[in-house]
């Protein structure tokens, strides 16, 4: 997470203070959202020292919505404006190119992580952190975008899908 003063922070949802007033650590925030000087929040910002208390809690909102979609809890749709809402890291080249490789269905991806948890299943030495935007910018023709490969709640997410709607 950044250096900006105020942010909305999120909290892994088992960190319980042991005694009143007591703050939590930095591995029990999840990320947060940076509040401008009117109040309104920013680009969804994962925290990258956040430890997730077991293995089913979700990284962060898109990792969560991800996980409620395989379980039927969630539409798809919700997907994109999460997306959208937050920063995310997509595996890069030495160079800076994205590195392309196969969905597990075969078609050619991207891969993108919504948490720094979820680097270490990539085979990836380089990392750009990056906007929807900046990421469709990057994205190589008749490829799509394969969130948290390996992870529990991985989804191949299609490029036109997020293309087509608006930026919030």
């Amino acid at each position: 997470m950044g250096d900006r003063d105020n942010w909305a922070v999120l909290l892994d949802p088992a960190w319980q203070p042991r005694f009143e007033g007591e703050q939590p650590p930095t591995q029990a925030l999840v990320g947060g959202w940076p509040l401008d000087e009117q109040g309104n929040p920013g680009r969804f910002e994962p925290n990258p020292e956040y430890v997730p208390s077991t293995a089913s809690s979700p990284s962060d909102p898109a990792d969560a919505v991800m996980r409620l979609m395989i379980e039927g809890k969630a539409p798809a749709d919700a997907l994109v404006p999460t997306v959208r809402d937050a920063m995310l890291e997509l595996a890069v080249s030495e160079d800076g190119y994205p590195l392309v490789g196969p969905a597990p269905d075969g078609a050619p991806c991207v891969a993108v992580v919504t948490a720094p948890t979820h680097r270490a299943r990539v085979e990836a030495d380089n990392w750009a952190q990056v906007t929807a935007e900046q990421l469709l910018d990057a994205l190589p023709p008749d490829t799509d975008i394969l969130l948290n490969p390996g992870g529990p709640a991985s989804t191949r997410l299609l490029a036109s899908a997020l293309r087509d709607t608006e930026p919030a």
